[in-house]
C-alpha cells in the first residue's frame, strides 16, 4: 500500500511539474528611445497583444509566444514577433517573481510610411516579472531590427508592460 501511495505521488508531481502553461497577454508598449531621430518621449503608447506556451520546471519556465506591438506615434511601425521564452523564477512561492529573456524573429512589419517597406529581423528582449495564482504582470525593454525603412536603419527600442491570464 505505501508503494502504491508513493508511486501515486511521484505520478502526480512528474505530471504538475512538466506540466504546460498558456497565457493570454494584453498590455501597452512605448517607444523607449527616438527611431529616426523623431519624437523622444514615453508619452505615446500603442496596444499590445500576445500569447505564450510554457513548460515550468522546478525553478524555470521555458516555451514559446507571439505578440503584436502597436504602431506608437513616434515610430509608425507595428510589429509581430514570434520568440522563444526563458524565464528564471528564483523563489517559487506563493507570488513567484522572475527575470525573463525573449529572443526571436519578426514575422511581419506594418507601417504608415509611404514608399517605405520596412522590414523586421531580430528581436530580443530582457525583463521582470511576477506571478501570482492565475495572473501574470511583466516589463519588458525590447529591441527590434528593422531594415529598409527609407527613414534609415535604425533598432526599434520599445518598453512595454503586459498582464497575463493564465488560460491553462
Amino acid at each position: 500500500m505505501k508503494k502504491l501511495l508513493l508511486g501515486v505521488l511521484l505520478f502526480t508531481l512528474t505530471i504538475s511539474t512538466f506540466a504546460f502553461d498558456g497565457y493570454l497577454r494584453v498590455g501597452t508598449v512605448s517607444p523607449a528611445k527616438s527611431y529616426n531621430s523623431e519624437e523622444k518621449s514615453f508619452e505615446h503608447y500603442a496596444p499590445t497583444i500576445g500569447g505564450e506556451i510554457t513548460q515550468s520546471f522546478i525553478f524555470a519556465d521555458l516555451g514559446a509566444g507571439i505578440a503584436y506591438n502597436g504602431k506608437t506615434s513616434g515610430t509608425d511601425i507595428s510589429t509581430v514577433p514570434v520568440y522563444l521564452v526563458a524565464r528564471w523564477t528564483p523563489l517559487p512561492i506563493l507570488v513567484k517573481p522572475y527575470l525573463t529573456v525573449k529572443y526571436g524573429t519578426v514575422l511581419e512589419t506594418y507601417d504608415n510610411v509611404s514608399h517605405s517597406k520596412p522590414e523586421g529581423k531580430q528581436y530580443y528582449g530582457v525583463g521582470l516579472g511576477v506571478n501570482f495564482a492565475s495572473l501574470q504582470a511583466e516589463i519588458l525593454y525590447s529591441k527590434t531590427e528593422i531594415d529598409h525603412d527609407k527613414r534609415g536603419n535604425d533598432d526599434l527600442e520599445q518598453v512595454s508592460l503586459v498582464v497575463g491570464y493564465q488560460l491553462f
